[in-house]
């Protein structure tokens, strides 16, 4: 632009882009360390980009399972032991045999914290996970499908394009991920979402609803639609909103999804179009504060669902009622904004979101948009000076730090070009 106030606004999309595939990576070796402490006696702080290590004392895969018949495991299918590791349960008699081959959630796992793979053991430093993978597949089928400033999306040929994504098998030489991911662990979305394809249905047809699997409330589906944002950018919000939505429920069809696509649109249209000023911080917080205003924290804490967890022997025990409500009560007597605010109060970063290691954190480092995407807008606000402090910080509070990277470093990137 002509105006020297502004920052073209092309350096400010594609730096949400960039940043959101550092925030991706650069958490690949903490990703779902719930215990801080059990992080940094494996890797200390994390201060760049890091290859993970190949086993994870807290890993859930091999008590994970896929029951389509469309191969999207490839190398990686050996891992996925939970039909097998469901029988080997049935036949444990020793409780204290049974504590040992649980997670911190109180899952059955089937392996000590010792045998447990690495849930991105296969991934190289700097490489990015899955999901960060298939939200890079629609920046190049966006890229392609609307060169030239035109609009030709199509939810079902981008489909078309993820399918043939996870099918393909990867490619050692493929540094890139541009044939296929080299990711271990796939979400639960991907594998019900091939398992509704193994039977037929066609591929609109195959996502999960949050109201039948609350895991789908995850911010994953928000991070995958920060190119959507990115490419509609120039849209009047409401459309760009319409948009990001329609891209999410190809995946996540999630009332707490779309609801922080509700919150992410505006603060990153916000971001790409302010005017210059030399305080980016200021800039940022401003705009963080238009946006929290209008939102309300969740009501349970992070300590509150850790116990559940854990006294219910795993989340899939809970009722399917209690589930819900976990996810849609929120704490009416504040605004996300004045909540931030007074989590300013707090020095350790632990004692605002953590999980395993803080018998009263506020709220949870788990993937659930509302607690989650509440983290990272406190993580954006209180280092709002700082991007690398505020990402590597992120890393080292554990628990679901990929896409909650992913999203906060399209904050930044938003913000500082």
């Amino acid at each position: 632009m002509s105006n020297n106030k502004f920052m073209p606004f092309s350096d400010k999309v594609k730096g949400s882009l960039y940043g959101m595939l550092v925030g991706d990576a650069v958490a690949v070796p903490g990703h779902w360390f719930y215990s801080p402490k059990n992080l940094r006696a494996d890797y200390g702080e994390i201060t760049g980009m890091v290859a993970p290590k190949p086993t994870h004392a807290e890993s859930m895969v091999q008590g994970m399972s896929y029951n389509g018949t469309i191969d999207i495991l490839h190398d990686k299918a050996h891992f996925y032991e939970g039909n097998n590791l469901a029988k080997q349960a049935q036949e444990v008699k020793s409780k204290e045999v049974m504590e040992a081959l649980r997670d911190d959630h109180g899952n059955f796992v089937g392996k000590t914290a010792k045998e447990r793979v690495h849930y991105h053991q296969s991934l190289l430093a700097g490489q990015n996970t899955v999901n960060a993978c298939i939200a890079r597949l629609a920046m190049r089928y966006l890229g392609e499908i609307n060169a030239g400033g035109q609009d030709n999306y199509h939810p079902d040929e981008f489909l078309d394009k993820l399918y043939k994504y996870m099918v393909t098998p990867p490619d050692p030489k493929d540094k890139a991920q541009l044939v296929n991911h080299n990711d271990t662990y796939l979400d639960v979305y991907l594998r019900e979402f091939f398992t509704n394809a193994s039977k037929g249905k066609p591929l609109r047809d195959c996502t999960l609803s949050q109201r039948d699997s609350w895991s789908i409330g995850s911010i994953d589906g928000v991070a995958m639609c920060i190119p959507m944002i990115a490419a509609y950018a120039n849209e009047p919000e409401w459309y760009v909103v319409g948009r990001a939505i329609e891209h999410a429920h190809l995946t996540h069809r999630s009332i707490t999804v779309t609801a922080c696509l509700a919150a992410l649109v505006p603060l990153l249209l916000d971001l790409y179009r302010q005017e210059e000023t030399d305080d980016a911080a200021s800039r940022l917080r401003s705009a963080l504060d238009k946006v929290m205003e209008k939102m309300a924290p969740p009501k349970l804490t992070g300590s509150e669902m850790r116990y559940s967890y854990i006294n219910n022997k795993g989340p899939g025990n809970i009722p399917k009622d209690i589930k819900w409500m976990q996810h849609m009560n929120l704490d009416k007597s504040e605004s996300t904004k004045d909540f931030v605010h007074r989590m300013m109060e707090f020095i350790n970063d632990e004692d605002v979101a953590g999980y395993g290691d803080r018998p009263d954190s506020r709220l949870s480092t788990a993937c659930y948009c509302e607690q989650t995407f509440t983290v990272v807008l406190y993580l954006a606000y209180k280092y709002a000076s700082d991007p690398r402090k505020a990402l590597l910080q992120n890393v080292m509070l554990g628990g679901h730090s990929t896409s909650r990277g992913a999203v906060l470093g399209s904050i930044f990137g938003a913000a500082y070009g």
